[in-house]
């Protein structure tokens, strides 16, 4: 994990003389990826609007950041919406929908085309790679709660997307001495943000596939609106991968979102409590508006 600077701010003039809270320590995502920009970006804006030193948390993504929220490292993360949805987060949190995130299903030749495949009995031979601790880890175990078809598919899990990816293309992977074949990897991200190790490394030997499950957006978000939606990805989304279909693949879609835990300004007075939740509110939202798809 490394943690970056943003430094202390002076107080903004445009608030008047707001008691400096505690520094404001935001939850991101991996270095250099879209959640610390996007963390980073809200972050400072905030720092400068209250006044307060901010700090800015590179995790290992969702996952980590529920935790972090939990124990109170975090005042504020980017998470995607079903770990705020599934993931043990404090009770009191303001939740704003960011960016839209895809879920990409992608595999080799011996995989599987259609994710929904996944769920056949006749297909229980074969495992989803994943990347421990990722956003994928978060959905697969989701869309077991959303539809016990998929509560008993096999996951197995790898340190980083070379290994993920690498195993989708060969078909199968080696542990504890046994062959398991695998289906597929998935990946949750914005859409061109596919790992280069995905799509560099193993682009003439893994294709995108589809996610057409109906039965998945049946599932509400923690503001009670869909969790996940139909989408289609894009010519251009996927970088040197090819797709299995002439047309645009089915798959779901959901957002990032910015969650803000209240405790942060919970020990002000009532005047400078307003004064906090209405800066980050600000922040949040000037900053989201040329992110949001």
């Amino acid at each position: 994990m490394k943690k970056l600077l943003v430094g202390a701010l002076a107080m903004s003039l445009c608030l008047g003389a707001l008691a400096a809270p505690k520094p404001l320590v935001v939850c991101t995502g991996g270095e250099g990826g879209a959640y610390e920009a996007l963390g980073g970006q809200i972050g400072h804006d905030i720092g400068k609007k209250i006044g307060a030193e901010v700090e800015i948390l590179n995790t290992g993504g969702s996952i980590e950041n529920a935790e972090k929220l939990s124990d109170g490292t975090c005042s504020m993360a980017i998470m995607q919406a079903d770990a705020v949805t599934s993931q043990s987060v404090p009770r009191d949190l303001t939740v704003t929908n960011a960016h839209s995130e895809a879920i990409y299903w992608i595999h080799g030749k011996d995989g599987l085309k259609n994710f929904a495949d996944i769920s056949d009995k006749k297909n229980s031979k074969f495992a989803v790679a994943v990347v421990a601790g990722s956003g994928a880890v978060v959905t697969m175990d989701n869309f077991g709660l959303v539809d016990k078809d998929y509560k008993d598919v096999r996951t197995v899990e790898f340190d980083d997307w070379y290994g993920a990816a690498e195993a989708a293309a060969n078909g199968f992977t080696m542990k504890a001495s046994v062959n398991i074949p695998i289906a597929g990897l998935l990946y949750v991200g914005r859409p061109k943000f596919i790992p280069k190790d995905i799509t560099e490394d193993f682009g003439k030997q893994l294709t995108v596939g589809e996610v057409d499950e109906s039965s998945f957006t049946d599932a509400k978000d923690s503001n009670g609106r869909p969790l996940y939606v139909d989408c289609k990805i894009r010519e251009g989304d996927v970088g040197t991968l090819k797709t299995d279909t002439w047309t645009d693949p089915d798959t779901i879609c959901m957002s990032a979102q910015v969650v803000y835990n209240n405790a942060y300004h919970a020990g002000l007075d009532t005047k400078e409590a307003r004064d906090v939740k209405r800066a980050v509110a600000k922040g949040i939202n000037s900053n989201l508006k040329a992110v949001r798809q």
